[in-house]
């Protein structure tokens, strides 16, 4: 039980590290090439140029030289750290998805404590909910429904899950025209003394469940 305890934490440090490499060293790479021929980029461009020495001395009252060189440079940036963002999500979502092949789908049911079934559990819980951390800049401009998706929950048309949040989306069934009040909680597993209670939940359609609810496993 302790080797397996070991390997799925040293799985998911790995899935991490292998995804944040993944998305950085082409950033760097690609980050390095525009600042060596910056010069060059900006003089292929005559309207970029000019808008850019106008744009810099417009700026030069507020910021420092140095910071105002490299302008277009801290610009192109942003968009650049955003797709390095999103090619870390996807790898590191592609590596859960993977790991994922390997472990049984437990079944609705009690199971007891320390016991193979609850390390499983508790590696896809962990997993998933650490992804929201590493998504949340994007979480606050879209939507949550697809990355529960993403990881297995089955949620129908037209449903706004927003602010609400799925423990266990693997095992969580919603409807159409659903929608999901500020940290609402949909819950599919319930801990009884020692014992770990798994049960797949379903809402109907047009179902509203509203602000702090929680709803659990019948």
């Amino acid at each position: 039980m302790k080797l397996k305890t070991l390997a799925y934490s040293a799985y998911m440090v790995l899935s991490i590290m292998l995804s944040l490499t993944i998305a950085a060293i082409p950033a760097i790479l690609l980050f390095g090439f525009v600042i060596e021929n910056f010069d060059n980029f900006l003089n292929g461009l005559p309207f970029l140029g000019e808008f850019s020495l106008a744009a810099t001395s417009f700026l030069s009252q507020w910021f420092p030289s140095w910071l105002l060189q490299y302008f277009w440079v801290i610009v192109l940036f942003v968009p650049l750290g955003l797709t390095c963002y999103a090619v870390f999500l996807g790898f590191l979502l592609g590596m859960f998805k993977l790991s994922r092949r390997g472990i049984p789908f437990l079944e609705d049911g009690y199971y007891d404590q320390e016991s193979e079934a609850w390390l499983l559990y508790e590696y896809f819980e962990v997993y998933y909910i650490m992804f929201p951390y590493f998504a949340g800049f994007f979480s606050v401009f879209l939507d949550t429904k697809p990355r529960h998706q993403a990881f297995g929950a089955k949620i129908g048309k037209n449903t706004i899950v927003g602010n609400g949040r799925l423990f266990n989306p693997e095992r969580t069934i919603i409807g159409d025209n659903c929608f999901f009040g500020y940290d609402a909680i949909l819950s599919g597993h319930v801990y009884e003394a020692d014992r770990l209670y798994l049960k797949t939940v379903k809402l109907g359609n047009n179902v509203t469940v509203g602000a702090n609810a929680v709803v659990l496993p019948g």
